[in-house]
């Protein structure tokens, strides 16, 4: 070894060293964890997980497989917010009428650690810190908090979940909502697994396969077999952050999945295991919390004959008409579910989840002779379906698909604001399953429903004085309709809301209105009468000829982006200003037409001026055509958006002759 190669690795300092072999011993933080007090690649950072092992490996157990998966975490507080992630909850499948298969959480430990007085105190959580909570009727939740945590606590816990569910297996996630500093995925598979692994994510990832020997008892005898062990290393990895227009950061983070497909062991038949979305349809349309409730006759007796859908003439009106009486009589509690509770709790509390009131509204529906379906999904915020992975614990909600020849209309339960088609963003998704009774079905994309619309007519006058007065008439269709429906329902008072409006507006409201705002709609006209001060001096005034400008402040500030931008809908805006300039003035000049759009027209403005005699006259439009701009379309949607705030505020001198 050359002399200047051996004064290079005396140079390199034991702390440096330390962070590329991290401490994995459980149950020992170091002096350098307990004393850390920032984590230098994120200095934001409320905590930070210095270390998290997940293991996953299969035994054979009274004849069958089973899986095991052991996690083991440590993570260090470095503010006072980062306390909350003493607070932790492991989910786990416990069907409650299939006692046969389950999920057991075994051997949990969590401590404490922290300086006092320069020395190590360790502090041990208790059963009674445990509890477990039923999510649904297939899935539960183990939730603990760990004590004596505070700023500078070292937390550290594991537990092992056995599951009988040996042909799935969870997604590892390499990120979470706060850094990584070192995280590892050990993955054993015996030979006579056949399935796909699937990578993804921007961060790279440490990754190493190789063969080894294992061995499985089976009866009494020792087997053994060739096994794949996969290893995945992360190492100072980001935080997962809302960075805004992102439904679910997940969707794009660093995760491994795996599919198994088949079980192939000596001496027994071929088993296939991967299942398909029609097997999941037929599952689903059998069970009695949810396909066979479809099947049942209307349990509001009353509903249709009260609701005169029979007097409607196309099937929107039809689905409208039952709908509205249905809420009438009972309301949506803010839960988005899969499953159903019975009719009789749901009618007689007179309130339930969207699950529920889909439930009554598909009998409702097919009762009054429309092809009504289930149409089965993930919400957008709890990520997009793994379509090469079918699986029923993927689908969280489901809306009401109304199928009208070759068209199909769309209800949820939860609809407040919105019409037939006009449903929330977050059910807004790409990958929606239609089931027919017979468990087959075909994917629809509610993102494909028309466009939501807003077309607004201003008419000013500007005065010698540089008073401005005139009106504003907003039609919006669709869900722009049903956000201004939205706003002002939510807002504290009616006062509060126009006051806000022409705060944000710079205008003084004298009168404000929404036309249809109680109604079940799919439109609105906003009306209003105002009046606005502009700069004069006698020979000139300074006039923002974007009366109400469309954006005030950019909501994409960040110079670079770590996740795709995701709009909640399609829409476009259309703005006509005219405005009456007084006589005995003229503009000195015009702003310029602006023309801008991303590369594939995804989005586009167009805001052009012009004068007609002594009008002046400001027409803009402004386009989304798509929901999903990647992050190399990023730079362009910025640049776009702080022109537009620019231009909001743009001034036109007008010159006294």
């Amino acid at each position: 070894m050359s002399w200047w190669i051996l004064l290079l690795m005396l140079s390199i300092s034991p702390s440096l060293l330390k962070a590329q072999s991290p401490n994995t011993k459980f149950g020992k933080p170091t002096d350098e964890e307990l004393n850390m007090r920032v984590y230098a690649p994120d200095e934001s950072a409320e905590a930070v997980v210095l270390y998290k092992s997940t293991q996953v490996w299969y035994e054979y157990i009274v004849d069958d497989f089973k899986l095991y998966t052991e996690v083991k975490v440590r993570i260090k507080v470095l503010k006072p917010e980062g306390v909350k992630y003493a607070n932790v909850e492991v989910p786990y499948v416990e069907n409650e009428k299939v006692k046969s298969m389950k999920e057991t959480i075994t051997g949990l430990k969590a401590y404490a650690y922290n300086m006092e007085n320069g020395s190590m105190t360790k502090t041990k959580m208790e059963n009674n810190a445990v509890v477990r909570e039923q999510v649904d009727k297939t899935h539960k939740v183990l939730k603990f908090t760990v004590p004596q945590v505070k700023e500078g606590t070292v937390i550290e816990y594991q537990y092992r979940i056995d599951s009988d569910y040996y042909f799935y297996i969870d997604t590892w996630v390499a990120q979470e909502e706060i850094p990584v500093a070192y995280t590892s995925y050990s993955l054993r598979i015996p030979e006579y697994f056949n399935f796909n692994l699937d990578e993804t994510g921007a961060n790279k990832l440490e990754r190493n396969v190789e063969e080894e020997t294992l061995r499985f008892s089976t009866r009494g005898t020792s087997v053994s077999c060739t096994g794949e062990k996969y290893e995945f290393v992360g190492r100072n990895l980001p935080a997962i952050k809302d960075e805004g227009y992102v439904y679910c950061p997940l969707d794009y983070c660093n995760k491994v999945s795996a599919e198994l497909r088949g079980l192939d062991v000596p001496g027994e038949m071929y088993r296939e295991l991967s299942s398909s979305w029609k097997e999941v349809g037929l599952n689903l349309m059998e069970d009695d919390d949810f396909g066979q409730r479809i099947k049942r006759t209307s349990p509001i007796k009353d509903l249709v004959s009260a609701s005169g859908a029979a007097k409607e003439t196309d099937v929107v009106g039809k689905m409208a008409a039952i709908y509205t009486e249905l809420k009438k009589r009972l309301k949506w509690n803010g839960d988005y579910k899969l499953f159903g509770q019975s009719f009789s709790k749901v009618i007689k509390d007179g309130v339930g989840s969207n699950a529920d009131l889909n439930l009554i509204l598909l009998s409702a529906y097919r009762e009054a002779g429309l092809d009504a379906r289930p149409v089965v999904m993930s919400r957008r915020t709890r990520g997009r379906l793994p379509l090469s992975h079918p699986s029923i614990n993927k689908l969280n909600t489901f809306v009401v698909g109304v199928v009208d020849g070759q068209t199909v209309h769309f209800i949820d339960g939860s609809v407040e604001d919105g019409y037939v088609d006009v449903l929330p963003s977050l059910l807004l998704t790409e990958q929606g399953y239609l089931l027919s009774e017979d468990g087959t079905g075909s994917w629809v994309n509610l993102q494909s429903l028309d466009a939501s619309k807003a077309n607004v007519i201003v008419r000013a006058t500007l005065d010698e004085k540089g008073m401005v007065s005139g009106t504003y008439e907003g039609q919006t269709k669709a869900n722009l309709s049903a956000s201004l429906k939205e706003d002002f329902r939510t807002a504290d008072d009616s006062l509060t809301y126009v006051n806000k409006m022409a705060e944000r507006n710079g205008v003084k409201l004298s009168a404000y209105a929404i036309d249809e705002r109680q109604a079940f709609s799919p439109t609105t006209v906003e009306r209003a009468t105002f009046t606005k001060q502009c700069e004069a001096d006698g020979d000139h005034i300074y006039f923002e000829p974007l009366l109400f400008p469309p954006v005030k402040e950019s909501p994409f500030k960040d110079v670079k982006r770590m996740y795709p931008v995701e709009f909640p809908y399609k829409y476009s805006i259309t703005m006509v200003i005219n405005t009456t300039l007084p006589d005995g003035y003229t503009v000195e000049e015009l702003p310029e037409t602006l023309m801008m759009r991303t590369e594939d027209n995804g989005l586009s403005v167009r805001l052009n001026y012009m004068m007609q005699g002594n009008t002046l006259l400001v027409q803009f439009r402004f386009n989304v055509n798509k929901t999903l701009f990647l992050t190399n379309e990023y730079d362009m949607l910025r640049q776009i958006y702080d022109t537009l705030v620019e231009k909001g505020g743009e001034i036109i001198v007008l010159k006294k002759n």
